[in-house]
């Protein structure tokens, strides 16, 4: 895992965009991949100095995430990530099995060829990517890859509102590529879904994106057996109640 200091120094942060909008997407990514762990402080004067931000900038951004339940501000104040909650893991698998799957349906029905280099490229560099076994760059190439399909559905604003909802389930998501061949199964499945869109079948690319979706369940089940210390207690899970 990326630590926390590496993680800021290589963010470059956009000075036509908002402070506290780039801290927060900063922050949230570093906690996505676990280069902000579970119960960790947040280190206000580590991070104002790694991102040279202010610190109020910084403490609206770390607002918005305690509403996100991406960390816990505690009764004196001191910010610690939250633990990972299934609850919102499992709602988040609801908004991609609703969302998603209706947009890559548009997707498939408004393909162009004029896309398909744009898909081949994503599928090479995620290629590169798992030879180097760079997770870090996968995770991003494969969130390039579902907003290329969310760019060419017609749906503009479909990869903001997925991308917003679904920050817990990125989480599992994102440790679940550290599972032995996770990488060449991603990529199959991408592939499979590129097939899907570029002959224009919708149920085609719409099936293999299913597939995809589904196996976040077994990867919840090794993940809370392998690392519980991640996790908020929950209880048994039924998944059967969402799918």
């Amino acid at each position: 895992m990326t630590s926390t200091l590496d993680f800021f120094k290589a963010v470059k942060l956009d000075t036509g965009q908002s402070e506290t909008t780039q801290i927060h997407e900063a922050l949230r990514s570093a906690i996505i991949a676990m280069a902000m762990a579970p119960g960790e402080a947040v280190r206000e004067e580590e991070i104002c100095a790694g991102l040279s931000v202010s610190l109020a900038s910084l403490r609206d951004a770390i607002l918005q995430l305690a509403n996100e339940r991406f960390v816990v501000i505690e009764p004196e104040g001191q910010a610690r990530v939250a633990a990972i909650d299934i609850g919102e893991v499992l709602t988040g698998q609801i908004v991609r099995e609703t969302l998603e799957v209706r947009i890559t349906r548009l997707a498939a029905r408004h393909f162009v060829p004029a896309r398909a280099t744009d898909f081949e490229h994503s599928l090479s560099l995620q290629d590169e990517a798992a030879k180097r076994h760079d997770t870090d760059e996968f995770f991003a190439l494969d969130h390039a890859f579902h907003q290329l399909i969310c760019e060419i559905s017609g749906i503009s604003n479909s990869w903001r509102i997925l991308h917003a909802a679904t920050g817990q389930l990125d989480r599992v998501r994102r440790l679940a590529f550290a599972f032995e061949n996770s990488f060449d199964v991603v990529i199959a499945e991408h592939g499979a879904i590129y097939q899907g869109l570029k002959t224009r079948s919708e149920q085609a690319a719409v099936t293999a994106l299913q597939f995809q979706l589904d196996s976040m369940f077994e990867n919840l089940r090794l993940l809370r057996k392998q690392r519980p210390d991640l996790f908020a207690e929950y209880g048994d899970i039924d998944f059967d109640m969402i799918r």
